[in-house]
């Protein structure tokens, strides 16, 4: 994999799989180094003395010593005779074999056209000049052949400057010739340069010194200069252990171009001649702008961009080749959720229990100057604040990898400390996910990992960019735009952009990014000042409201202790659930031009609407009798509380799975399920045939068991009704649609008093299984809506239904064993048999799921108002 690992979460039944790559490609020796065959033969020996050691008798150990240092000693005369017919030194080679030292490239560097065109691969090999018999002649003989494959010549040369440096001067030399009358050239083959090839702390220069010799590559061959790039650096890889590995090493060989034909008119003889005599006179001409950007990529007059066709001609090649070796790398890894461009988004049918959501933050340098052998160098690290990641990684994520590149880590002002503070703040946010953080190492795992998550996001610098071109969705990469745009990705072509988000930076935070985080960081505070204004004007009849009618009050406990905490935001107190109220609701509800609450779901839906009808003081004839239809129907005035005269109608559907079955149930003929022994009453032609705006808030998961099949198709065919109704009626895709969350029960509710602190304190009494309602599925359940939610809402340009919003109280309300139908308040006129753990008397920690509705709904009447640029979903 490539990566250092600095911290891991720890494994429990809490959490999810693992974040899994591949083991290193390459581990020949524990050191990743080479070693002569004295060394590896001592290894080994030591490895079983050691063994040996452990199983003697202390007796025995001496003598056996003995031997060994013996035969250790005559190993050491074999290796040294060996170091020095391999070629050995130790002078400012520092030890490593004379044979990989770079060459001085004068004097072979020859190609018929003069010094310096270099790479040409049409010279012969020279004869062996080991012939002999000998051990000796054997070994140098072994190592030259090794040298010869690995060196850009025959003779052993590695070049000291990239290839398209290289390419310049041949192929200014050979517009010369052509000048000059010369007609014809002789195929010239120029090879990547081995510190291009390998350098483990530039990737993106790197790649780009790549490209820039495959677009001169294309421009010199159609004007028939015959001068051909091949950049061979997979052929270094065998001296690098799998830590070390780069992405140079594993893009295709050639580059492909079938992308993007050439564009003749781009790089024409005389632009051509230019862009090679700049690159060769100017001052950083051993860097590949002045191929790819030789004017700058932006307009020095405006200040605007300014994308020269050199580097859109590339675009293509690099995005393909990038992706190619992403499909490559993915077959090798253990079996995960595909990334969203390996999917067709128009099809959710992918979409399994299983899945794995995978989300990088990538830390690292904002260019790529800094090298890690350096013992100083300015990173320029600038981390992103923690809300940012909360607003881009979804909550159905189920493992969040921080990866930090060397350099950052070793020079970057905070870059380590910043890492592990997202490790631990991860941690709280995604308790069910997976979190690492990692020093990586290896380039080629590192962009591996960023270009197939499902989520990448970046503060800004050039670490992501050519990663984040080669994704299709889901990507976030942080831009400096003053005093001017810090890269070039903000001026790339529109289909490009239409892939990515590029949020400039520093981030501003708005009102209505609420929405994403609010009830996911907090706790429970017992305030009886506030309790008052949580209970109801009158109480709910049925068996919600009994523990509420059966309550006494005396002077130590005036409330129901269920009613007496407030939720606090420990993290984002800017952003906190305030106790809703009529005039509010009706505030946001003119706002937004909603006309209609309808609530569609089963028993936990049920008692969300009748909590709101309760807040609105309209809960009487809600009827909770089984012989009694369930659904009902409010009309809500607000015109006292309101600029005008305004009212809202409430109705609740019982649905118990969001499907329709064609038949209509009636109390005790239940008509959907497995076995039949659901209610699911007709809803949509109602939602559809309202002419005016609505609110629609629906719920399914607690009566799908675990028929993962069956809750899949039907999520599915939610989604596609909401878009069906707005295909028929455009007014409706300015209804407000809401998707709340399942919350499973407690176990043993009735013994539960006060709240838990933590999710931690919950997460050992999760439980599962038919008996308890296969509670344990619903998280899950949570996880595939949210993914297919999050899907929908980027569909823009093929839907006609809105944007789904979520409503996620699950966080705030798995903290709350207690209050529960049949919890420790509700006495003994309110016992039910079997316990009811799932369901709450009424009020209680319900109440808290209106209102985080409220503050939702004051937060997407803003985003609209607003029209913020900001993603909807989350």
């Amino acid at each position: 994999s490539g990566s250092v690992p600095s911290s891991s979460s720890s494994t429990s039944s809490c959490s999810s799989r693992d974040y899994r790559h591949g083991s290193s490609r390459r581990a020949r020796h524990p050191n990743g180094n080479d070693m002569s065959p004295g060394q590896t033969a001592g290894y080994y020996v030591a490895k079983v003395i050691d063994g040996l050691a452990d199983r003697m008798p202390r007796k025995y150990r001496s003598a056996v010593a003995l031997v060994a240092l013996a035969g250790l000693a005559g190993m050491v005369a074999f290796d040294f005779q060996f170091f020095q017919l391999a070629g050995y030194s130790n002078s400012a080679a520092g030890g490593v074999l004379s044979s990989r030292k770079l060459k001085d490239p004068v004097g072979g560097d020859q190609d018929g056209l003069g010094g310096g065109l270099g790479g040409g691969l049409s010279h012969k090999s020279p004869s062996n000049k080991f012939q002999g018999n000998k051990e000796g002649d054997y070994i140098q003989d072994d190592f030259d052949q090794r040298r010869r494959r690995a060196a850009d010549l025959p003779d052993g040369t590695v070049f000291d400057e990239p290839a398209h440096r290289r390419m310049c001067r041949a192929i200014v030399d050979r517009l010369d010739a052509y000048d000059a009358g010369t007609t014809s050239f002789e195929r010239m083959v120029f090879t990547e340069s081995e510190f291009v090839c390998r350098d483990p702390d530039a990737p993106y220069t790197g790649v780009m010194n790549m490209f820039a010799a495959q677009l001169l590559d294309a421009a010199g061959n159609a004007l028939g200069l015959n001068v051909d790039y091949t950049h061979r650096c997979a052929k270094w890889e065998r001296y690098c252990s799998g830590n070390t590995t780069t992405i140079q090493f594993h893009l295709p060989d050639p580059l492909s171009t079938s992308a993007y034909a050439f564009q003749p008119n781009c790089l024409d003889a005389p632009a051509l001649r230019t862009l090679c005599t700049d690159c060769l006179a100017g001052p950083n001409g051993n860097g590949p702008d002045c191929v790819l950007f030789p004017r700058g990529y932006l307009d020095s007059a405006t200040n605007g961009c300014n994308l020269g066709c050199q580097f859109k001609q590339v675009l293509p090649w690099i995005r393909n080749n990038l992706r190619a070796v992403a499909t490559e790398w993915l077959s090798t890894v253990e079996t995960r959720a595909l990334t969203f461009w390996l999917r067709n988004a128009a099809e959710f049918s992918h979409r399994e229990k299983d899945d794995m959501e995978v989300a990088v933050v990538s830390l690292s340098c904002a260019d790529d100057d800094c090298d890690a052998t350096m013992s100083t160098c300015v990173c320029r690290f600038t981390p992103l604040p923690n809300w940012v990641y909360a607003l881009h990684i979804p909550r159905s994520a189920t493992n969040v990898a921080i990866v930090v590149s060397p350099t950052c880590a070793k020079f970057g002002d905070g870059c380590t400390l910043h890492a592990q503070e997202l490790y631990h703040f991860f941690g709280s946010l995604y308790p069910r996910a997976d979190i690492t953080w990692n020093v990586i190492t290896s380039t080629s795992s590192a962009y591996m990992r960023m270009i197939t998550a499902d989520h990448l996001v970046c503060p800004p610098g050039v670490g992501c960019l050519l990663p984040a071109i080669a994704r299709d969705a889901y990507t976030y990469v942080y831009e400096t735009v003053a005093p001017t745009v810090s890269t070039w990705i903000t001026c790339l072509p529109s289909d490009y952009l239409a892939r990515l988000v590029v949020p400039s930076y520093p981030a501003e935070f708005l009102s209505e990014d609420c929405r994403h985080l609010r009830a996911r960081i907090g706790a429970w505070t017992a305030d009886l000042d506030l309790a008052p204004s949580l209970q109801y004007q009158t109480p709910v009849d049925g068996y919600l409201g009994c523990a509420d009618r059966n309550f006494a009050a005396t002077a130590e406990e005036p409330y129901r202790s269920p009613t007496t905490y407030r939720w606090d935001e420990t993290v984002w107190t800017t952003c906190p659930v305030v106790v809703a109220t009529k005039d509010e609701l009706c505030t946001q509800m003119n706002r937004l031009r909603l006309d209609k609450i309808l609530f569609v779901g089963d028993h936990t839906t049920m008692s969300q609407a009748i909590a709101l009808a309760s807040l609105l003081g309209q809960n009487e004839d809600v009827s909770l009798d089984p012989n009694v239809v369930p659904n009902f129907s409010k009309n809500v005035d607000c015109s006292p509380g309101t600029p005008s005269a305004f009212s809202f109608q409430l109705s609740y559907v019982r649905n118990d799975r969001l499907e329709e079955p064609g038949t209509t149930p009636s109390p005790g003929n239940p008509n959907c399920g497995i076995s039949n022994e659901q209610y699911c009453y007709p809803w949509s032609v109602d939602y559809a045939a309202h002419s005016g705006r609505t609110l629609l808030i629906v719920n399914t998961g607690y009566h799908w068991a675990d028929d993962w099949e069956g809750y899949i198709a039907n999520f599915q065919n939610f989604v596609g009704k909401i878009d069906d109704v707005a295909a028929n009626d455009v007014a409706k895709a300015e209804d407000v649609v809401v998707f709340r969350t399942s919350v499973p029960g407690h176990k043993e509710c009735d013994l539960h008093v006060g709240v838990f602190e933590h999710y931690h304190e919950y997460c050992p009494r999760i439980v599962n299984g038919a008996f308890w309602h296969w509670w344990g599925e619903l998280p899950p359940y949570n996880d595939y809506a949210i993914r297919i939610i999050n899907e929908w809402n980027l569909l823009n340009t093929v839907k006609s239904g809105p944007n789904i919003e979520l409503l996620d109280p699950w966080m705030m309300t798995i903290l709350r064993p207690d209050g529960h139908l049949s919890g420790a308040d509700a006495g003994e006129n309110c016992r039910m048999d079997p316990k009811e753990c799932m369901l709450y008397s009424l009020p209680g920690p319900v109440d808290w799921w209106n209102h985080l509705l409220v503050g939702q709904l004051k937060d997407v009447a803003s985003h609209r108002e607003n029209r913020s640029p900001m993603v909807a979903w989350r």
